[in-house]
């Protein structure tokens, strides 16, 4: 048999997962054409095809299935220990990853309480709104908001959150809807593919699609800033707006809240061992987490 590389292997790895050699070629910055010469070097080699063409998606075959199910637990091995070496000679801090949103609204607020407790820990806040692969980017954790389901990595809960709208306490000079039904004469604040109206609206009572004012964000961040500045009425978690409300930027319409379908969670990749530092800021987000939910408790 031909000498096989882990370079050819990693790409397969890459492709199976995506389904897709442009998506693998995105993720590891190089052309679509290097890995479909990869794929058809990796096929030669072991003699037997990997990929078949389906539709407009790349489909294993049986043979690219079971070589998938046996090489990703030594790939990951082998990046968690490139990873250690790697995490031993950075500079001391800890890389986390999340939501903008999250970041802006409920992390950052609260970060100076853990920074006084450990002055000499530096926190490096990576927000964006996709997914950040972790190894590739040396991230020492990410907080996720979805499922809880993400491959090769584990993700710990960390906080629910409910659905309720909000606008700023000047729109439409103080006039506000009393009902949800209402809400239809309004100007609504939607986050681009976000599920948190149709949610909120399901629970209420209340056809979104009748909506015939709306404006549309990229994400959270946006939707909070236009909603504050008057612009119109947005369905918020109520993590993001929790101490905008406190601090009478925001105003909570209605008393219906409807529980998230999503929630956040804290995610490594499989198997980490977390370093002290590591640990002690999970341990401080699940507490400060806790300390929300009895929080909330007493306003919704």
């Amino acid at each position: 048999m031909s000498t096989i590389s882990l370079n050819s292997l990693q790409t397969f790895e890459t492709a199976a997962r995506h389904k897709s050699y442009s998506l693998a070629a995105q993720e590891l910055n190089i052309t679509h054409s290097a890995v479909s010469q990869q794929m058809r070097g990796l096929e030669q080699a072991l003699g037997v095809a990997l990929f078949e063409r389906k539709s407009r998606q790349m489909q294993l075959t049986a043979d690219g299935a079971q070589l998938l199910k046996q090489i990703q637990p030594a790939l990951r091995q082998i990046a968690r220990a490139l990873g250690q070496i790697q995490t031993e000679k950075r500079s001391p801090g800890i890389k986390v990853a999340t939501l903008q949103s999250f970041a802006t609204f409920w992390l950052l607020p609260r970060l100076g309480k853990f920074q006084a407790l450990h002055p000499d820990l530096p926190i490096h806040i990576q927000a964006a709104i996709g997914l950040v692969n972790l190894e590739k980017t040396k991230t020492d954790i990410a907080i996720r908001f979805g499922l809880g389901k993400w491959d090769g990595y584990d993700a710990e809960k960390l906080l629910d959150d409910q659905l309720y709208p909000v606008c700023s306490p000047n729109f439409n000079q103080g006039r506000f809807p009393r009902t949800p039904q209402q809400l239809l004469k309004h100007r609504i604040l939607c986050v681009e593919h976000g599920r948190e109206w149709q949610n909120w609206g399901h629970h209420a009572g209340i056809d979104i699609h009748q909506f015939k004012l709306e404006s549309h964000l990229s994400d959270s961040n946006l939707m909070l800033t236009a909603a504050m500045a008057g612009q119109g009425i947005a369905v918020a978690r109520h993590s993001l707006v929790a101490a905008e409300i406190a601090a009478g930027n925001l105003l909570r319409l209605f008393d219906i809240v409807a529980p998230s379908d999503y929630s956040y969670y804290l995610v490594t990749p499989i198997g980490l061992q977390k370093s002290d530092d590591l640990q002690a800021f999970a341990d401080w987000l699940k507490k400060e987490a806790k300390a929300f939910v009895r929080s909330s408790k007493r306003v919704l």
